[in-house]
């Protein structure tokens, strides 16, 4: 099963450390069982903005669960261990990526 990675508009200043966030909904009856936790894991996103020292962190848990997981989008200070200033958690893939986009926005522009 092949899917497009979920387009996303970023603004300058951020690094993707890594993006496996797919253009795939978590639909059990459309993705093979055996897909499930390749596209819905708990390591799908990260970004850092080095210049506003925050950390951008994506993913789906329970890992692999598509009946009763979810998307959980988490800012932190600094990296994984630092403060977490911000947590977002839907099943709606749209949702998510207007929370991303949301929070790229608004950390770029120094309000979180």
């Amino acid at each position: 099963m092949d899917a497009p990675l979920q387009p996303l508009r970023v603004p300058s200043g951020w690094k993707i450390e890594f993006n496996s966030l797919f253009e795939i909904d978590p639909v059990p009856d459309l993705i093979p069982p055996d897909h499930h936790s390749w596209f819905f894991k708990e390591d799908l996103l990260q970004m850092k903005n080095e210049d506003r020292n925050r950390l951008l962190d994506v993913g789906w848990f329970p890992d692999g669960n598509l009946e009763r997981g979810e998307y959980a989008v988490h800012i932190h200070e600094g990296d994984w261990h630092g403060c977490l200033l911000h947590e977002f958690r839907t099943q709606n893939r749209l949702s998510v990526v207007a929370e991303i986009e949301r929070l790229l926005v608004t950390i770029t522009t120094g309000q979180l």
